[in-house]
């Protein structure tokens, strides 16, 4: 039999000798190499929000007249981040006002909660370079996000007409940079202390008809608690043709292989005990993972107006065993999408207009059998096909009423056909039909230089295939969500930045399981859920080297309508959310000395469970970086949960049968990266 887990520190599988080889030369030899040039840095804090251009939107537009608080990370400061595989362990580092990413077995599984919803790898919708890669079912898979040279990150944190029901939290947008030479390159190493490492290449360029853009890297990453790991090898890359002053034609194509072990979650009592034990030990949680995806993007320009057309296809096979049963699925999506943008005035004022429409397939063949290993199956338990296709169309205006005030609204129709088929007694053939119209509308207003005013109402739709494809049925109804925000935002003298924002949202029809068993229990309709909250960020560029920065988000989610079982849960918290985050970062950058910062971060009181009898207290942790430039080498450090803080990251079950992953203890990372 397969022996897919050895003991932590021991494993032979970590960063392959060829592979470390291969980046030693690049290395080498682009520290070496001194006929390259990178292009200028990006100064985030020096930049009105008129100059800021965004595409998360779906049109290119300002960010001073977006009428919600989106947060636009530029790449000198994501560059003081060095070492994540992926984007979202950096956002979860950086703690982005409103945006909660808990702690996870392994930082290949991140789930995230966005302005009070509940902790899900179904929250938001994650693109690269306006690509979707969340999965056919709609959850996010972090380990497949493996890019290295990014220009921007672009987040909003509420729904929005022109997306579908994958972005109910919200959409990420990750912009790779594009070099303006021929040939430029960068590669890296990181070391992790807990175990294990990851490496990555990349190669850019441009001359005037072609862009390309080539990520290849591995990691092998070992989680806090004993003998659970991922490895997984990426190549992300796009290709764009200019084919004429007014049309270029683009392919973008991903690819991930990967393999690893879960941990098991902790009762209380073990978690006292020690939190670093994992009570399934051997290949109780083994699980193997093949995704790629590919995409043509088609552009042209129609005199003032610009069509965009597009087609996705992914295809995902999994393979899992989780203590008593083996499970597969393998899954294909094929997702078109056409949208045209009109610029035509209205008299003297602004006027832009985008109409859109996709259509997106998506069928899946779940499997599932009693087991005793990965390899070793009994009687099967589950076998069906599932077909789920949807149709949609959108538009969206934005119409500049004057030089300061900006009015944006817009609408979506969303037709969701959805069935599944029975190849076994023992699963469920079922069908249902929705549809669901989803508006938003909103202002800006340009007080002056300093003060940018917004409000604005949203609304979203979440189909019932959203879900652990295990556990949903047919009578399940969709879930939607209305947000309503409020803010103000600015900069102020180009050396500080604020945003704040109050926010309330409403779902109705909440997608809840109750966890008493975990393996049969099935989603159900919650009545109604509420948040209400705030959130504010700011960053200052100080004197002589200093800078700072500060995040704060208060939340409070409650069931207002929720009966399970015959127990009325209303009145109760969401379950994982915590109620406040505060994060501090005080940094000092000097050429010769370096940059160093320390970042201490509260999370607040936690509920595990609907009946809120398993909670967690609020706790701090502290974190801390150096980087130093050596030419075209850079070194760094970071250190995380200095003082060794055992807390639980995320969690469920009844006080008894908690299901408790814990925050990972004290750890150091450290790496090189060189670019020309």
């Amino acid at each position: 039999m397969f022996d897919a887990v050895k003991k932590k520190g021991l494993r032979s599988n970590h960063i392959s000798t060829s592979y470390i080889t291969f980046i030693t030369l690049m290395l080498l030899l682009l520290s070496s190499s001194a006929g390259w040039a990178r292009d200028d840095r990006k100064d985030s804090n020096a930049t009105d929000l008129g100059e800021i251009i965004v595409t998360s939107t779906k049109m290119n537009t300002e960010v001073g007249k977006i009428p919600t608080n989106i947060t636009v990370i530029f790449r000198e400061e994501i560059e003081k981040y060095p070492g994540h595989y992926n984007p979202l362990t950096l956002l979860r580092e950086m703690n982005i006002p409103g945006i909660f990413f808990p702690t996870n077995s392994v930082d290949a599984d991140v789930s995230v909660s966005s302005r009070g919803s509940e902790v899900s790898q179904w929250g938001m919708l994650v693109m690269v370079n306006g690509i979707e890669l969340n999965n056919g079912a709609g959850a996010m898979r972090a380990g497949r996000l493996a890019v290295h040279d990014i220009e921007r990150i672009e987040i909003i944190k509420t729904p929005s007409a022109e997306y579908g029901d994958q972005a109910l939290g919200g959409v990420i947008n990750i912009i790779t940079r594009q070099a303006r030479t021929p040939l430029e390159a960068k590669a890296g190493v990181a070391y992790n202390s807990l175990g294990g490492g990851s490496g990555y290449t990349v190669i850019n360029g441009s001359n005037e008809n072609w862009e390309y853009y080539v990520d290849a890297s591995v990691s092998r990453e070992d989680s806090y608690q004993d003998e659970g790991y991922f490895d997984v090898d990426n190549v992300y890359t796009t290709l764009k043709r200019t084919l004429n002053s007014n049309s270029s034609l683009a392919f973008h194509g991903s690819y991930k292989d990967s393999k690893g072990s879960y941990t098991a979650s902790l009762t209380r009592e073990q978690f006292d005990e020690d939190p670093t034990q994992n009570p399934n030990t051997g290949p109780d949680y083994y699980f193997e993972t093949e995704e790629s995806l590919g995409a043509l993007v088609y552009e042209q320009r129609l005199g003032d107006h610009d069509l965009m057309c597009k087609t996705e296809v992914q295809d995902t096979s999994w393979r899992s065993f989780s203590g008593y049963y083996y499970m597969g699925a393998d899954s294909t999506v094929v997702h078109p999408e056409v949208r045209m943008t009109v610029n035509h005035d209205i008299g003297s004022m602004a006027n832009k207009l985008v109409i859109g429409g996709e259509y997106r397939y998506h069928d899946l063949d779940g499997i599932r059998y009693i087991a005793t290993s990965f390899h070793d199956l009994t009687a099967k338990n589950r076998d069906f096909s599932r077909e789920d296709i949807s149709y949609a169309a959108y538009l969206q205006n934005e119409l500049g009423i004057t030089d300061a005030l900006t009015i944006s609204a817009g609408i979506r129709y969303d037709y969701f056909d959805l069935a599944q088929v029975a190849n076994m007694a023992s699963s469920t053939t079922w069908s249902s039909k929705h549809n669901a119209v989803s508006p938003k509308i909103g202002l800006t207003y340009q007080l002056c230089d300093e003060v940018n005013l917004f409000a604005g109402f949203n609304s979203g739709i979440k189909s019932p295939v959203r879900l652990r494809q295990w556990f949903t049925n047919g009578e399940l109804k969709p879930e939607k969500l209305y947000a309503y925000e409020v803010g103000i935002r600015g900069n102020i003298s180009h050396w500080l930045d604020y945003n704040v924002a109050v926010f309330r949202q409403k779902v109705t029809d909440k997608f809840v399981r109750p966890t008493a068993d975990f393996w049969t229990a099935q989603y159900e309709n919650a009545g109604e859920t509420s948040t209400k909250g705030v959130e504010m960020g700011a960053h200052a560029s100080l004197p002589h080297g200093f800078y700072s920065s500060v995040s704060f988000t208060w939340q409070e989610s409650k069931f207002e309508e929720f009966v399970s079982g015959g127990v009325d849960y209303s009145g109760n918290h969401l379950t994982g959310v915590p109620d406040m985050i505060f994060a501090l970062k005080l940094g000092y950058h000097q050429e010769i000395l370096g940059d160093i910062s320390i970042n201490p971060v509260y999370t607040g009181r936690q509920y595990f469970n609907y009946a809120n009898t398993n909670e967690e207290d609020g706790f701090w942790h502290l974190n801390a970086r150096y980087t130093k430039q050596f030419d075209r080498v850079e070194f760094y450090a970071a250190a995380n949960n200095i003082f060794d803080e055992s807390n639980v990251g995320t969690g469920g079950g009844d006080p008894g049968s908690e299901t408790l992953y814990p925050l990972s203890g004290f750890n150091v990372l450290i790496g090189l990266n060189v670019a020309i």
